[in-house]
């Protein structure tokens, strides 16, 4: 090969060896920051329950002492003293995660907030508990301390919300920056392509001029593979961040979960689904499907995970839940997206949900078919004034619910058939009783068939009777054993 037409071969061919390297470094860098934004999301939401249990033992402390000074009897005080027991533990898990996130004015608070309650229990409630009570300017005192502490612990939750979203914003922009970076490729590439073809044409004759071009079209379209293989596996490292796969083990109920993404190549879409525990022995479910794919609804599903999980903190009901996640999307302009959420109260063996927009829940209870429950109101993201309505189920122990994304019955143009397919597998896998029945409803549906978008499935099933005496019973001992090996360490 003449000298004068290797030199810009060898050129082209460096320019694109750098577009590759620099789309790698890219992918690589985008998963770096998206593993951090959603370890930090983590963070954020323990350190979010720790406060809320915080303010709640310091609550349960003035609890017991107001109704020991009214009533001057020490049962009264029960609350008072689980308070002070809990309290000091709460308090040193919220510093741990307040310093592994590096909130120095969260800590400083955190410090003002743990010195009026040392204030609180010294100057209020050891004098009220004295023989001889104190005067009743104590009672306003104590008040007044108290209400310093929830500022405090306000305050934290404020700091806590804005570091969420900051790390929320910083993932949104290094995949834009992505984004840019893979345009400016893409036509550095297409330019180098073009300047080769027109030397080669200058310097040489017509037949190398075709070969040139040959060998040019196919380095072309090794980086087109290229950039498609790197957007891809940026798609599904969100996608594998986003979605859940450690579901909480409640003494009362069996939760199950699986999900299958869509047979078709860069389908990647916005299907999630989520569980945790509150107080009071609830769980809150949530599943739900961002309209579109790629890593835009990606990104939409996480923002909208976390606003749920977030919502729910404040107020569980699921209809006020859904309600503040949909005005949050339209103030942040976010796609549409489906939604159920549930609580879930094991001990009543019931659940209350609400829908926007999404297909039906599924209930099998013993001695019954499965059946669709009600639907509810319009897509989040949609109308501002939506409202949705909190629908409540008293169920009976051994009863099944299925949450599902729409890929589960969409798979074939006949959706009346798929749902019928649903209700059917939903009967077979809970007869069989595996330890995981969404999964094995996700077999009973695709093992002859590809599913044609991405499908999540979140079951839960209410403990039977004699499995609810031994799960308690389980948890019992467990934390017997646990407070016996304190003592012995002590």
């Amino acid at each position: 090969m003449p000298r004068r037409i290797r030199g810009p071969l060898v050129l082209t061919l460096a320019l694109m060896a750098l577009v590759v390297a620099g789309l790698v470094v890219a992918g690589l860098f985008v998963r770096s920051v998206v593993a951090s934004s959603f370890r930090n999301a983590e963070s954020v939401r323990v350190a979010r329950i720790l406060v809320a249990g915080v303010v709640r033992q310091q609550l349960d402390e003035e609890t017991g002492i107001r109704g020991y000074e009214a009533d001057r009897n020490r049962i009264l005080l029960q609350p008072y003293y689980e308070g002070r027991v809990g309290l000091p533990r709460s308090r040193g898990r919220l510093l741990r995660v307040l310093e592994r996130l590096r909130m120095d004015e969260a800590l400083a608070i955190l410090q003002d907030a743990g010195r009026t309650n040392r204030r609180w229990l010294e100057e209020v409630a050891l004098p009220l508990l004295a023989p001889r009570p104190g005067p009743a300017s104590l009672e306003l005192r104590g008040k007044a301390l108290v209400d310093r502490f929830r500022t405090d612990m306000a305050s934290i939750e404020m700091l806590l919300a804005r570091r969420e979203a900051a790390s929320d914003v910083r993932a949104q922009r290094a995949i834009l920056l992505v984004g840019f970076f893979a345009f400016g490729a893409a036509a550095a590439v297409i330019v180098a392509a073009l300047l080769f073809t027109i030397q080669q044409y200058r310097l040489s004759m017509r037949l190398e001029q075709e070969r040139e071009k040959a060998e040019a079209e196919r380095r072309r379209s090794s980086e087109i593979r290229a950039a498609f293989e790197a957007e891809k596996r940026i798609a599904e490292t969100l996608q594998g961040a986003f979605v859940q796969n450690v579901l909480p083990e409640p003494a009362m109920l069996r939760l199950g979960a699986t999900f299958l993404p869509a047979a078709e190549e860069g389908k990647i879409g916005g299907d999630w689904y989520d569980a945790f525990e509150l107080p009071g022995g609830r769980v809150l479910l949530a599943i739900g499907d961002v309209a579109g794919h790629g890593i835009d609804a990606a990104v939409a599903m996480n923002a909208t995970r976390q606003l749920v999980m977030s919502c729910a903190l404040i107020d569980p009901r699921p209809g006020p839940v859904l309600e503040r996640v949909n005005a949050e999307l339209l103030r942040n302009q976010s796609p549409m997206v489906t939604a159920i959420a549930a609580l879930v109260d094991a001990g009543m063996c019931e659940f209350a949900y609400a829908s926007a927009g999404h297909p039906p829940a599924v209930l099998l209870e013993p001695g019954r078919d499965a059946r669709f429950l009600e639907v509810g109101s319009l897509p989040l993201g949609v109308l501002g004034s939506a409202v949705y309505e909190t629908h409540r189920v008293r169920s009976v122990p051994g009863a099944l619910l299925v949450l599902y994304t729409d890929g589960a019955i969409e798979h074939s143009r006949d959706v009346v058939a798929g749902e019928e397919l649903l209700l059917a597998a939903v009967e077979s896998a809970a007869q069989a009783s595996p330890t995981n029945i969404a999964a094995a409803i996700r077999r009973r549906i695709f093992d002859d068939r590809k599913p044609t978008d991405d499908v999540a499935i979140l079951t839960l099933r209410f403990a039977e009777r004699t499995e609810g005496r031994a799960a308690i019973l389980k948890q019992d001992s467990q934390t017997t054993v646990a407070a016996g090996m304190r003592t012995e360490r002590t």
